[in-house]
């Protein structure tokens, strides 16, 4: 393995077909460390299936221009295509970077095409705003995991809640005053 790749981790709940996981794998396999994703019973009824990926890179603008590149679109083509193949329950994501300070998770729920096709664009041109946000006089602590979650009525990522490292009190971004502040 070449150890100057970044490591990322791929856990499925529930089921993909073999040319779904064959597909995933070499995709990122050309860009990280990896092994083959694991699986686990998916215990929401909701859904089809959920694909949780967990990138350990900081979330910064390198990760999309000069890591993934082009990859980052087909990596949301077949999204769309796990997606379309499971019909009405349709398939969840889930994309957390981990770097050493941090956490942060971006939680796709069940999107539409054109609605998960929003929500990736986004998350690969937010990293400036998100930067601002994680800045130590934002904050009253240094949070160990933030939260984000997509809103189909905006069409756009909010309901940033964060957890503090050392107190463990939950925070919430106030974007009116560009604050993290206890709930």
């Amino acid at each position: 393995m070449d150890s100057r790749k970044p490591a990322a981790e791929v856990l499925i709940e529930g089921e993909l077909s073999p040319f779904e996981h064959e597909a995933l794998y070499k995709l990122l396999k050309k860009h990280f460390r990896l092994e083959q994703p694991s699986y686990s019973d998916l215990l929401d009824e909701t859904v089809g299936t959920r694909v949780n990926i967990v990138f350990h890179h900081p979330y910064e603008r390198s990760f999309f221009t000069d890591i993934l590149q082009d990859d980052w679109r087909g990596l949301k083509e077949l999204f769309k295509q796990i997606s379309y193949r499971r019909g009405r329950l349709g398939a969840a994501f889930t994309l957390t970077f981990i770097d050493q300070k941090a956490r942060l998770v971006f939680s796709l729920g069940l999107l539409k095409d054109e609605e998960l096709g929003s929500a990736m664009d986004q998350i690969g041109h937010l990293t400036g705003i998100i930067a601002q946000m994680m800045r130590p006089e934002t904050m009253t602590e240094p949070l160990e995991r933030v939260e984000a979650s997509y809103d189909l009525s905006t069409d756009r990522w909010q309901n940033f809640r964060g957890v503090g490292l050392n107190d463990q009190r939950e925070y919430f971004f106030d974007e009116s005053l560009f604050r993290w502040k206890t709930s």
